[in-house]
């Protein structure tokens, strides 16, 4: 009867043991439930947060195997108050740019004349994408000088924040002196 007695007892501790380990580990795992997941799609949002401003940086391009100039590449920053950096995927919003042409005059000082030629709304998700303008886009409209010679420009863009946060348009400062078209260098032949 002792032996009965003693494994009685054996069973009782290793069933309080079993049920204190169930009742820790049902609160892990209630409380593990409550944090976000970074990888649950349905918490995702198509805010940009943090956002303040933003800027850009375009250039004159090859984005394909032949050797002419392919258009306008259009790298995108965007950043918070404190000046830090925004990286962010899917957030799809649109990016408007005005293009300008920039002519002067010879007299001293130079009279700079800007004229409107043309405007692209496109979409843009990634903060690590580029937009690309061929220039097919917009060279119709410049005036190409007889010899062909650089042509700059200006670039005012716009950026329409998704949710209308921080503001429904953003716009970053009016930069000239983009290169809107590069002659071809001339291809020297042994």
């Amino acid at each position: 009867m002792h032996r009965v007695r003693e494994a009685c007892k054996a069973m009782r501790l290793a069933g309080l043991r079993s049920l204190l380990f169930f009742v820790v580990a049902a609160a892990v795992a209630g409380a593990v439930a409550g944090c976000d997941n970074p990888f649950d799609p349905l918490q995702s949002s198509s805010k940009i947060e943090g956002l303040t401003y933003f800027d850009f940086a375009a250039n004159q391009e090859h984005w394909d195997s032949d050797p002419e100039w392919d258009g306008l590449q259009i790298d995108m920053n965007y950043y918070n108050e404190f000046g830090e950096t925004l990286s962010f995927h899917d957030k799809s919003h649109k990016v408007k740019i005005d293009i300008y042409s920039e002519k002067s005059d010879d007299s001293t000082p130079p009279v700079v004349t800007r004229s409107f030629l043309t405007s692209k709304t496109v979409e843009f998700s990634n903060s690590d994408d580029s937009i690309r303008i061929p220039i097919e886009f917009y060279g119709g409209l410049l005036e190409y000088a007889d010899p062909p010679e650089d042509i700059t420009g200006c670039l005012q863009v716009r950026i329409y924040p998704p949710q209308g946060s921080p503001q429904k348009e953003l716009v970053a400062p009016f930069t000239c002196a983009v290169d809107l078209y590069l002659k071809e260098e001339a291809v020297l032949t042994p």
